[in-house]
């Protein structure tokens, strides 16, 4: 059994019962973050230390040491869990001779209040997403970790890294960005000069330019044998079209303007793209459905997966960057084959009201009707257009079901507050662009069909036949899924795709620099109890 001096465990009642609210609850004029939990965890142990062992730093304190110096490699920073006083007491540690009384009390609250603080931010995040995660609303997870137990299990089995790590997400995406971002903060700071052209490089041709994008990619850890041939060969042109897949361009082999820019990203910039990742995958729920969607906004893509295996893979169209997609998430409901459209407030405001104010022609051209309040129909003739404006538009506008609706042959619903839903479109060739940002919210995809039979796919009276001949009647039809599926809709700049590979993307909303500010911020001084139960 553990033996300390016998006014140890008193230090440390002192500290906790005896420091009230209207103090700062601080060591050495740096703030605590826990205060509720670190009451609650030495009230239990009655008092006595955590961390100390024969009046010395035992191996769980070192273990949380190693862990705080290295956390910079999930995204977060080390000073912000108290890294150079415990580093000052560790310091002071000399063998054989048992701690000073007081230091010992310190050093044990305060690797008490990382682990709380490190264990809340691994599992919660650090960043606010509602606050500084620009117009993230997905649900979050539910309050109900008890960081207190989870340390007096990690202190029973002299595991307090692996327990770290479980409150971390379980995405396997996230462990790998964490070695991506280990490897780059190894390159963070080295030179890395613009390589520029005015002109596109393509293969077979011979460029001045090409050992440069050559050492560049060698860099990145893409293989080539020859770093100074100015021969544009087919081993480079292989390489090549992997860094541009890697970064959601058209793989054509072309070295342009696109793909320089993308090798031109300093190491820092990619470093900063990561831990602004990592976290959003920290603001992730824990439990979606067996059967879900999930739409990365930032790469323009919806993926069907079912367990461990992606169904379908597919383009997806997203919101201008003045109309943004949400993040989101919501339960897929229903289905409906063949819809009209009812114009939504903000298109029907900005795009289609100045149209009619032109005259009637719009309505026949577009195959829409415009309707009163009530849903009858209203003739154009009806209305007296001297006193319509933007703002005042005491009707609705609804197109009628066809090849040429707004929304193709198919939506796919999932009721939410900001009327967002997936559905097909009659303008195909949008899918061939890299940049898809162009909608007005909602998320056109590319295999509506396809999508449709999966998700309907358990039960046998809609077999794809029948799906296919419900796409082009002229009726609307409505059908229940059996089983609802969740959609979440999330922003991923930086991520790890299903080969280990790491995937980076334009951030087209300009959202990352406002998370990576928030991740670089100290905790709140003076803010007590940051952590709230």
């Amino acid at each position: 059994m553990a033996s300390w001096a016998g006014e140890f465990p008193v230090n440390i009642r002192q500290f906790i019962d005896y420091t009230t609210p209207s103090m700062h609850y601080e060591i050495d004029n740096e703030s605590l973050y826990s205060w509720n939990v670190l009451q609650r965890f030495y009230l239990k142990r009655i008092y006595t230390p955590a961390w100390i062992d024969d009046s010395t730093l035992g191996n769980n304190g070192y273990v949380l040491l190693n862990y705080i110096r290295q956390v910079d490699r999930q995204g977060l920073q080390p000073t912000d869990y108290h890294l150079h006083l415990i580093e000052k007491y560790v310091d002071k540690i000399v063998p054989f001779i048992p701690m000073d009384n007081d230091d010992m009390m310190k050093l044990d609250v305060l690797l008490t209040d990382a682990f709380m603080l490190l264990g809340f931010q691994l599992y919660y995040g650090k960043v606010d997403p509602e606050k500084e995660g620009a117009n993230w609303k997905m649900q979050r997870k539910e309050p109900e970790m008890q960081l207190d137990l989870k340390l007096e299990e990690a202190l029973a089995a002299n595991d307090v890294a692996n327990s770290l790590n479980l409150l971390a997400p379980h995405d396997r995406s996230y462990w790998m960005m964490k070695d991506e971002l280990a490897f780059f903060l190894v390159l963070s700071g080295q030179p890395w000069p613009a390589i520029r052209s005015d002109t596109s490089i393509k293969p077979g041709e011979i460029n001045q330019l090409l050992p440069k994008i050559r050492e560049r990619l060698m860099k990145l850890r893409y293989q080539l044998c020859d770093s100074l041939s100015i021969i544009y060969d087919e081993e480079l042109e292989k390489q090549v079209q992997l860094f541009q897949a890697d970064w959601g361009l058209n793989s054509d082999g072309v070295i342009g303007k696109g793909t320089l820019e993308a090798l031109n990203n300093k190491p820092d910039k990619l470093i900063d793209q990561l831990k602004v990742n990592m976290e959003r995958l920290r603001w992730l729920p824990l439990k979606v459905t067996e059967k879900y969607i999930i739409i990365n906004i930032a790469n323009f893509e919806l993926d069907l997966i079912e367990g461990e295996d992606t169904l379908v893979s597919m383009r997806a169209i997203v919101g201008k960057n003045y109309r943004e997609t949400p993040v989101f998430n919501e339960r897929m409901t229903y289905i409906v084959f063949n819809p009209t459209w009812t114009v939504p407030p903000t298109i029907l405001q900005n795009d289609v009201i100045p149209e009619l104010l032109k005259g009637p022609e719009y309505l026949v051209k577009k195959n829409m009707k415009l309707l009163r309040q009530d849903g009858l129909e209203i003739a154009y003739g009806d209305i007296d257009w001297s006193k319509i404006s933007k703002n005042n538009f005491p009707y609705m506008v609804r197109q009628g079901s066809g090849p040429e609706n707004a929304l193709g042959r198919v939506k796919f619903m999932f009721p939410n507050m900001y009327d967002i839903y997936i559905h097909d479109t009659p303008s195909r060739g949008y899918f061939a662009r890299d940049d898809r940002a162009i909608s007005s919210g909602c998320v056109r995809v590319e295999k509506p069909f396809e999508l449709a039979v999966l998700l309907l796919s358990d039960i046998p009276e809609w077999s794809p036949a029948k799906i296919r001949s419900a796409m082009h009647q002229e009726t609307e039809q409505t059908v229940r899924l059996r089983k609802p599926v969740d959609v979440v809709l999330i922003y991923l700049t930086a991520w790890t795709d299903g080969n280990g590979r790491i995937q980076f993307r334009k951030d087209v909303y300009h959202r990352d620099e406002m998370v990576s500010k928030a991740l670089n911020q100290k905790p709140e001084t003076g803010k007590f109890n940051i952590i709230p139960f």
